[in-house]
């Protein structure tokens, strides 16, 4: 009897160390597909997964993650391929379509300067300048467009003097807000200078300082301040109806808020938002009563 028993636990502990070596060994694979599968995050990681013995259902596992770590990986080049063809068709359509824009727009101007046309016919031409020059802006906004979303501008850094650039750019916008008798509150801090992009900068000052032509009721604010380690640059404006401002949509494509004058494409703060993130900045949007503001974090 105690020989029977004594095989009994013979058996029993050499089971348990088999059970215990499996138990150790699928641990041992988790991790080690837990780790795996987190590299795979970086597109540039090609590196199949691997296991560390050779049971069937831990192998069968690998292969189905492998597979469908190889699909995914082609899904992703296929879509920046064809991301990259329709920016490319898109880019020559709308310099295509610039071209017959512009003629036409100066052949506009001919006519206008000539003084041949009176009463409804110069109102009429003068309606077609307006849509031409709204046509421009738009094909002018689609084309940066495209190659700022490609990617294929290569940013240049240099040092740049903000203060400067930044009152340049407000100085530019005398004209409607003297006319539209807009009060406008200026602080920029003198002697700010960055490691920029310039023509990256340049854009997102103008599309900023277009924004608020757009939709500037009676205030216009800008701010430029070093915060503890950060540059802090803020413009801000009033707005006619707040209540129809959708805080979370305003740096989406095509989103235009409610404005007393026309034009526009809502393009202008996403192109905002996508330079800023190239340049490594943040950029937040926020509505406080009826004050809207951007703020840009470098």
């Amino acid at each position: 009897m105690e020989i029977l028993l004594g095989a009994v636990c013979v058996c029993l502990l050499v089971l348990s160390a088999v059970l215990l070596r499996k138990y150790l060994s699928v641990k041992r694979n988790i991790r080690s597909f837990s780790q795996e599968l987190e590299k795979l995050k970086d597109s540039g990681y090609s590196q199949p997964l691997k296991v560390s013995d050779f049971d069937k259902d831990i192998v069968e596992l690998a292969v189905k993650v492998n597979e469908h770590t190889d699909i995914q990986r082609r899904l992703a080049i296929e879509y920046e391929e064809s991301r990259r063809q329709l920016s490319t068709v898109i880019s020559g359509i709308s310099h295509d379509f610039r071209t017959p824009l512009t003629a036409s727009l100066g052949y506009l101007q001919m006519i206008e300067k000539s003084g041949g046309l009176t009463g409804k016919s110069s109102e009429y031409l003068s309606i077609a300048m307006e849509k031409n020059r709204y046509l421009k802006e738009l094909s002018d906004e689609f084309f940066e467009l495209t190659k700022t979303e490609s990617g294929g501008e290569k940013l240049a850094f240099e040092g740049v003097n903000l203060s400067n650039l930044l009152t340049e750019a407000v100085l530019e916008q005398h004209e409607w807000i003297s006319q539209r008798n807009i009060s406008a509150d200026i602080d920029i801090a003198d002697g700010i200078i960055i490691s920029t992009d310039s023509r990256s900068l340049t854009r997102i000052l103008n599309n900023l300082m277009s924004n608020a032509e757009k939709y500037t009721v009676d205030r216009f604010c800008v701010t430029l301040c070093r915060s503890d380690e950060h540059i802090r640059l803020r413009v801000e404006n009033t707005v006619a109806d707040s209540e129809s401002v959708d805080i979370d949509r305003v740096f989406e494509p095509f989103y235009r808020m409610a404005s007393r004058t026309s034009g526009g494409s809502g393009l202008g703060l996403y192109v905002v938002k996508l330079l800023c993130g190239r340049l490594d900045w943040e950029t937040e949007a926020e509505m406080i009563g009826n004050v809207f503001s951007v703020e840009i974090i470098i």
